[in-house]
């Protein structure tokens, strides 16, 4: 049962059909919520079952709990009501992933399901920018006239961003669901021993998603994918050749990149609106350093936001908040590439790499866009840590176990000074 509901759960959260099929309008997310809490109840009181949990879930429930305290702290009682479905929604897909995935074939079946919905999502795209629209009648985004109106045809080239309904109504937001699992493709591919068919398939797929890539023109996304296939060559290889094979993709991909990462430079007037909102985010944390300044309040001090998850952690939920959420990341991140380098099984080893990449080109996305609070990140870390402990179950216990709580507290504080030294480089040079 409680598969079934993480399954529905997540093709409601993806496909979006209330938004698209007027038959179908309905407030499906909250109905799953509840039979996702429901099912989270039985698991819990049923002596014969599990629960299922780790130190991620803990550090899950830290980062949330000193959201509500960053605005209980600040008096914006009102403001805790805009987020908490989005909160419930999220510990209900984190958990259910955690608690009701128990078999080998159950996480592989889950993320090709996902990986499937992707795929959908990709032909819906390629509708867009073909016909004009996709079966909901949804256009492109465009940025704006790339040229005057041509004289025969008396047509306007635009500058095209295909997107998709909800939470993915933003190219960048749907370049990072789309850039997720292309290690994982790749590995696939060419590290899993598969006949000839699977191949194809697996080749096809990473064809299709690497097309909605660049159609969705986003800089962020295409940075995002060039990071992490070139990290899943370098934690593979460890040596000198993952380096050069990391460039080497770098290179080939930049050359199929979206016109956009022609931009990138110290005219980018997007670039600077960032640093600035950086700076004040900076300066906002020194004032409020413990809860920060309240969970969704940023734009009360400024009209653009951070670009960038971290420091919208880090500013709005103050310390204790970004150790929580940083936290949460760097466990997963440790515990993947530990239990990597110390499984036995190379084909098995090589898919945990592929895996944790994908969060590594996940991670470089979420630098460039505010989504601290969107349930995708947090997915893909459930996905990560149920399958290796559903694959690896000795070395997911001890290597999640096995980085203290001080040293994590310590690496989120190292990387907040980082921010701030990043700032103040990339202020020198793009002013």
């Amino acid at each position: 049962m409680g598969y079934f509901v993480l399954i529905l759960t997540i093709i409601v959260y993806l496909i979006r059909p209330a938004e698209w099929i007027p038959a179908l309008y309905f407030n499906w997310n909250m109905v799953l919520n509840l039979l996702g809490l429901l099912v989270m109840a039985g698991f819990a009181i049923n002596q014969n079952r599990k629960f299922t949990y780790d130190r991620s879930t803990i550090f899950l429930l830290w980062f949330f709990t000193s959201m509500l305290l960053s605005n209980i702290f600040n008096g914006q009682f009102n403001t805790i009501s805009s987020y908490v479905s989005q909160l419930v929604s999220t510990i209900v897909v984190f958990v259910l992933t955690q608690t009701a995935i128990t078999k080998e074939k159950q996480i592989d079946n889950f993320i090709l399901v996902i990986i499937g919905l992707i795929l959908f999502i990709c032909y819906q795209c390629h509708l867009q920018v073909t016909v004009g629209a996709n079966w909901g009648g949804l256009e492109p985004y465009s940025r704006g006239i790339i040229s005057s109106a041509d004289p025969d045809t008396g047509e306007t080239q635009r500058e095209l961003q295909v997107i998709w309904y909800g939470i993915l109504q933003d190219p960048n937001d749907l370049g990072m669901l789309l850039i997720a699992f292309m290690p994982y493709i790749m590995n696939r591919i060419f590290y899993q021993g598969l006949n000839l068919p699977r191949k194809l398939f697996w080749a096809v797929a990473m064809l299709v998603i690497g097309y909605t890539i660049i159609l969705t023109n986003s800089r962020g996304s295409m940075l995002s994918l060039i990071g992490g296939l070139a990290c899943f060559y370098i934690i593979k290889k460890r040596s000198m050749t993952g380096y050069v094979t990391a460039g080497l993709i770098a290179l080939a991909l930049l050359a199929v990149a979206p016109s956009r990462m022609a931009e990138l430079g110290s005219g980018d007037h997007s670039a600077m609106g960032r640093v600035y909102a950086w700076i004040l985010a900076l300066e906002l944390l020194a004032m409020n350093p413990v809860f920060g300044i309240g969970a969704n309040h940023f734009l009360d001090f400024h009209y653009l936001t951070t670009h960038n998850s971290y420091v919208l952690a880090m500013v709005e939920n103050g310390i204790v908040g970004f150790i929580g959420y940083f936290g949460l990341v760097a466990l997963s991140v440790y515990t993947m590439v530990k239990v990597a380098y110390s499984v036995t099984d190379a084909k098995r080893s090589t898919e945990i790499i592929a895996l944790v990449s994908g969060m590594l080109g996940i991670l470089i996305s979420i630098f460039f866009i505010s989504r601290t609070y969107a349930l995708l990140p947090y997915l893909y870390i459930a996905i990560m840590m149920t399958y290796i402990r559903v694959y690896c179950p000795e070395l997911h216990a001890k290597h999640i176990n096995a980085i203290p709580f001080i040293k994590l507290a310590g690496i989120s504080f190292g990387f907040i000074i980082f921010l701030y030294f990043f700032n103040r480089l990339a202020t020198l040079l793009l002013s």
